[in-house]
């Protein structure tokens, strides 16, 4: 059974960490205005602002700061600063056992998808795939959204995808994220499960032929074989040079033309607008464009 963090209510303390690159002071400290703007209380990881070359600090920094967050009980939600790179470097000193130990929040994207579908799959606990708290300034809505899901409020259960590619329905417990960071897992013991789930992909600023390179990798390694559905992100940037016309949805299109299962195009989660938060670890339903949250993704009282 999936482990569920409590929602979080006004007042509750926020801790914001930098698991992957480097980060500037200014923008984590507008981050921290707009979550306090939100009713929440920040406290900042003590390696947040470090610097050990690209990366925010050592692994042993960024490591640290995860485990601390999680261990401390006035820390109701976790949320990154921004990704990056660097995260999946801790993957294999994470004390899993801490995660799944002090159930809570944790929310992220790009490449915090090591983290949220590692911890989905070996601490069992819900994640959630959303807006960071550097780009919060920039994204209102994202912002909004994220409070009232996180707040256990059902407004978003029912979210809508720009375009059909493949028709159908399915069922199946949500995982994914980045695209380019699904791709990276691949072959390792972190690699993500997707027999019977609904797989979410989304990536920033990659070429349309970059992303057929990395659908014919899924393919070829038998991560689309046994799927229940696939949901793309907006795909934000991932157009072709002028004289390319191909386009990235008819990359996808083309990629998935014979799938036996749904596949949707455009929703705005993670780059790009960026507007959903989407729960990894819990069951929905892919209706054509649809996608229905078929439980709550925080612990009910």
């Amino acid at each position: 059974m999936m482990r569920k963090p409590a929602a979080l209510r006004q007042g509750d303390v926020v801790g914001v960490i930098a698991p992957a690159a480097a980060v500037d002071e200014s923008r984590v400290q507008a981050g921290v205005r707009a979550l306090e703007d939100a009713g929440l209380q920040v406290r900042l990881g003590a390696a947040t602002l470090a610097k050990s070359g690209y990366l925010a600090g050592t692994d042993r920094d960024r490591l640290t700061d995860i485990h601390d967050m999680f261990r401390d009980p006035q820390i109701k939600a976790i949320i990154a600063a921004r990704g990056g790179y660097g995260s999946g470097r801790l993957l294999p000193h994470l004390d899993i056992a801490v995660v799944r130990q002090h159930p809570k929040i944790f929310v992220g994207h790009s490449d915090l998808t090591f983290l949220l579908n590692d911890f989905v799959q070996r601490a069992g606990l819900v994640t959630f795939h959303g807006p960071m708290s550097n780009g919060l300034p920039q994204r209102p809505a994202a912002c909004d959204f994220l409070r009232s899901l996180l707040n256990g409020k059902h407004d978003g259960w029912n979210q809508a995808a720009q375009a059909v590619i493949q028709p159908g329905t399915a069922e199946g417990v949500l995982v994914g994220g980045c695209l380019s960071i699904v791709v990276a897992m691949l072959g390792t013991p972190y690699a993500i499960e997707t027999r019977g789930r609904l797989l979410f992909l989304e990536d920033v600023n990659e070429k349309p032929f970059r992303i057929d390179r990395m659908l014919v990798q899924l393919r070829q390694a038998g991560a689309l074989d046994e799927v229940a559905g696939v949901i793309f992100g907006e795909m934000d940037g991932c157009t072709a040079p002028g004289s390319q016309p191909v386009s990235v949805r008819d990359v996808i299109a083309e990629a998935f033309a014979t799938a036996p299962y749904p596949v949707a195009f455009g929703l705005p989660s993670g780059h790009g607008l960026g507007t959903y938060t989407l729960p990894l670890g819990v069951r929905a339903r892919l209706a054509g464009e649809h996608l229905t949250l078929l439980e709550s993704p925080l612990a009910t009282t």
